[in-house]
């Protein structure tokens, strides 16, 4: 019966280190990634709700590409500059997840760029893509932030789809929600796992 407990205790120690240990992996490179990506899609999304205020321009949401553009660069840099560290599967499988939401983000980008009405504001089915990469995330590194900022995401979504169908007087301030979103999502996520990791670390001194 020792031996046993012993066994389930050993494991239980093996999940939680692997799990401190993606939080780490992701800490030393994607929370910056997160913090990066929540203050470029929000700068934006206030800087085109201006621009689309004060002019009568609709060509001015094509500068959600530039944006994008920056932010995958960038990216794109510090994946190659990560790229000597070693990886777990964990590691590896979040990479792709954020990846094909990436992707789909994109096709919502020149969705949104077309200078046409859409049924459903653009907007929405990036956010949900958002909101469930946050949720995989924090429930695969035990981030508790991270799966509130999931749920958080989800009435601000429905909000923007509410003012789309229900004709309200200004759908630009759609833009200002979804950047709401997107700070509270991605940048709270980058410091919320920052913190985290700090934590992680000071039990662990602390136990030796």
């Amino acid at each position: 019966m020792d031996n046993k407990n012993l066994n389930a205790d050993q494991s239980l120690e093996l999940i939680q280190r692997m799990i401190r240990d993606t939080r780490r992996s992701l800490s030393s490179g994607s929370s910056n990634l997160f913090i990066l990506w929540g203050y470029l899609l929000a700068v934006t999304a206030v800087g085109i709700f201006f621009l689309l205020t004060f002019t009568d321009s609709r060509a001015w949401q094509w500068l959600w590409l530039p944006a994008l553009a920056a932010g995958w660069g960038i990216t794109r840099w510090d994946c190659r500059r990560r790229a000597t560290q070693v990886k777990s599967y964990t590691d590896r499988l979040l990479e792709q997840i954020w990846g094909c939401i990436s992707a789909l983000l994109a096709f919502s980008t020149f969705v949104i760029c077309m200078e046409r009405e859409w049924p459903v504001d653009p907007l929405f089915p990036a956010l949900l893509l958002i909101s469930a990469g946050l949720y995989i995330s924090g429930t695969v590194i035990s981030n508790k932030y991270m799966r509130f900022a999931s749920g958080l995401l989800l009435p601000i979504s429905f909000s923007i789809i509410r003012n789309s169908w229900f004709n309200h007087p200004n759908p630009d301030g759609n833009l200002i929600l979804f950047a709401v979103a997107v700070l509270v999502g991605l940048a709270g996520s980058g410091y919320a796992l920052k913190r985290q990791v700090k934590r992680d670390a000071a039990g662990a001194s602390e136990n030796r």
